[in-house]
């Protein structure tokens, strides 16, 4: 059984091979398919050959990029020196070969920009010195270089502009810092001189603040007094405002005693007046009194005189006349003359007295009057000084009033003065503490900035600092598995695109379902139709390679397995391209058309995986180009072949599946057509 079986499939094997020959022999004789093949096998170079030889290396071209350089800076002074930062720019990228920088005015710019006539355009404005020179300001003010892409004339063009401008922008930074770094390192050197300056400051500062903190001490000590008197001056301060209320109070009355005294005096003068006309006449009537007494003393001796006659008279008579003497009546007038006598005599007397009183009146009464004249000289002045000193009373009551108020506006300073005492006194003893530190502190401080001083002093600042500090720091950019240039790191891309294409596009000059020859069986026509495209896929490969090699200097890891995986590559394309243009014809090219959008756009071939949507990153993995151009990448760039040999069992996989399914199909196809009673008028139908 086993011999009848192997016998089957060594039979089917040659009929395949047989009908392969058969297949290769009628397009060898037909030079309308034999040319189209021809061109065929060009596919491949064609794409991937013409494309990654354009974009090989873009960047070495870039010289003949046309970009227009507009300078209208107009520099600054700058610490005594005058800055022309863009024209030294210019001058640097006149020398500078990156594009073909063409130096020309803003409006020819501009011009160039809209006529296409230059890619993108750079300007560096008038104010960039004048703005690079603000660093050190306070207030600095960043130089801004104008970048005018031209983008509507060649996007790429205009995003390697933007990352050669990144560069010149570094250039000019490190040149500005340049600029910088000099004037710092000669402000350092001064600043050295200057820090010994300050140690010698420093060290005499200590010495005043060691001074200080003594007179501190003292300061204290006084305030401490100050603040106790402060305290006995509220005191103080407290009794003079009572008695300052008592003062008001006292003034209060003084003021109505005056008023009342003013009132008195006037009246008392009035009285005066009066009084003084009063003593006038007393005056006159007591004058004439002593006169009229004096005339009444003469009256009264002369009465005395006749009274003492009469009564002597009297009695001589009676001793004259003894008859009489008996007579009573005689008797009576002798003894009334002699009473008469008698009171005359008193009244003499009396009236020598009255007179004499009269005389001591009439001087008194002149005394009176001459006193009430001056006691109203003098009552007036008094009454006038009473008047003075009600409006003084007034005035007095007035200030008293006002003393009040003001010492109370001075208790309250006064205690204010008293809690300020008290705190100046803690004051001045945290300003004595602080002094000792003080003291300490600006003593360090001296050696710290001799230290400093010497250490600044010995700083370096040449050439080879300035650069240093203008550019401290360095890329090491260690490359994992190094791509050299943009061609090979599109290779795997557009190399399985291109193998995919010229699968394609062998569907439009050959026909992968009807056969040149009738087949023998669904396997020989089968197997006849896949190993003819293989043959020209391996074409492809071979011819492809070749020219990535040696033509355009393609740099593999092994050039045999970049041979192996090709070839693998192209004939899985051809595997999945015969299935589906032979089951379906035109709806399986258009969609091989479908397959080769959605591997072009999510296989990873440019952009990361990451970056594109979430749902394409899920159709990757089952997609054929996926797996082809990792597999390039291991075998051109990192030479990890266990990755290669992964992708390429993966890309047999599909071939064996697409197989599979394409022999199914044709296995069918046979029946249909070719077992049929008049199958041979359909034997063969294309040429």
């Amino acid at each position: 059984m086993n011999k009848i079986v192997n016998s089957f499939e060594g039979c089917n094997r040659m009929k395949g091979i047989k009908q392969y020959f058969k297949e290769m022999a009628a397009i060898g004789r037909n030079p309308k398919l034999l040319i189209p093949v021809i061109g065929i096998l060009m596919i491949p170079i064609m794409y991937s050959g013409m494309f990654l030889g354009a974009f090989w290396d873009p960047y070495g071209h870039m010289d003949s990029l046309p970009v227009a350089v507009v300078n209208s800076d107009k520099g600054t002074a700058y610490k005594g020196e005058t800055m022309h930062i863009g024209q030294d720019f210019v001058e640097k990228l006149q020398e500078n070969k990156t594009f073909d920088f063409r130096f020309v005015d803003k409006d020819e710019a501009q011009a160039g920009l809209k006529d296409n006539k230059y890619y993108m355009a750079i300007e560096i404005p008038e104010n960039f010195s004048a703005s690079a020179a603000t660093l050190t300001s306070d207030k600095p003010s960043p130089a801004e270089i104008v970048f005018m892409p031209n983008e509507s004339s060649n996007f790429l063009a205009s995003q390697i502009g933007k990352n050669a401008v990144e560069k010149m922008k570094t250039e000019l930074g490190k040149e500005v810092t340049k600029a910088y770094t000099r004037t710092m390192f000669e402000q350092i050197q001064t600043l050295a001189d200057g820090l010994s300056q300050a140690s010698d400051g420093a060290h005499e500062i200590a010495s005043g603040t060691d001074s200080a903190k003594d007179g501190a001490m003292k300061i204290e000590q006084n305030l401490n007094k100050l603040a106790s008197g402060s305290v006995t001056l509220k005191n103080g301060i407290t009794k003079l405002v009572s008695g300052s209320a008592d003062l008001e109070k006292g003034t209060a009355d003084l003021r109505l005693g005056g008023h009342s005294l003013a009132d008195g005096l006037a009246k008392l003068n009035d009285a005066n007046g009066q009084l003084t006309s009063g003593a006038v006449q007393s005056k006159q009537g007591a004058s004439d009194l002593a006169n009229g007494l004096a005339k009444s003393a003469s009256g009264a001796d002369k009465l005395d005189t006749g009274a003492q006659a009469v009564a002597n008279g009297l009695e001589q008579y009676a001793k004259a006349h003894p008859e009489l003497a008996e007579d009573a009546g005689l008797q009576q007038l002798i003894a009334a003359s002699k009473e008469v006598a008698t009171g005359t005599a008193a009244a003499k007397q009396g009236q020598e007295q009255l007179a004499a009183g009269a005389n001591r009146l009439s001087e008194g009464t002149s005394q009176l009057a001459e006193g009430l004249q001056q006691f109203g000289a003098q009552l007036q002045s008094a009454g006038e000084g009473g008047t003075a000193l009600a409006k003084g009373a007034d005035k007095l009551y007035g200030g008293a009033t006002q003393l009040r108020a003001g010492l109370g506006e001075l208790s309250q300073g006064v205690n204010q003065f008293v809690d300020g005492s008290s705190q100046l006194g803690q004051g001045a003893k945290q300003m004595t503490d602080g002094l000792v530190k003080l003291t300490d502190g600006t003593g360090e401080l001296s050696g710290k900035l001799s230290e400093a001083a010497e250490k600044t002093s010995g700083i370096n600042g040449g050439d080879s600092v300035v650069d240093m500090f203008s550019d401290p720091v360095q890329l090491d950019v260690v490359k994992s598995n190094e791509v050299p240039n943009y061609g090979t790191g599109f290779a795997p891309y557009f190399v399985s695109m291109s193998f995919f294409v010229g699968a394609l596009l062998l569907t439009v000059v050959y026909t992968v379902k009807e056969p040149l020859n009738r087949p023998e069986n669904g396997w020989s026509w089968f197997l006849g139709k896949l190993m003819t495209m293989a043959t020209i896929g391996l074409g492809q490969a071979l011819i492809a390679d070749v020219v990535l090699l040696y033509g355009v200097g393609l740099k593999v890891q092994s050039v045999p397995f970049f041979f192996l995986f090709s070839i693998v590559t192209s004939l899985t394309f051809m595997a999945i391209i015969q299935f589906l243009v032979a089951s379906m014809q035109n709806p399986g090219r258009f969609i091989a058309i479908i397959l080769l959008i959605f591997q072009l756009t999510s296989s990873g071939g440019t952009f990361p995986l990451e970056m594109i949507p979430g749902w394409l990153q899920k159709v990757s993995e089952w997609l054929p180009m996926t797996h082809s151009i990792a597999g390039f990448r291991a075998v051109i760039s990192s030479g990890d072949y266990s990755l290669m040999w992964h992708n390429a069992w993966l890309m047999l996989i599909y071939f064996a599946a697409f197989a599979l399914c394409s022999l199914v199909y044709f296995s069918a196809a046979y029946r249909k057509h070719y077992r049929k009673p008049n199958g041979g008028a359909n034997a063969v139908t294309a040429s």
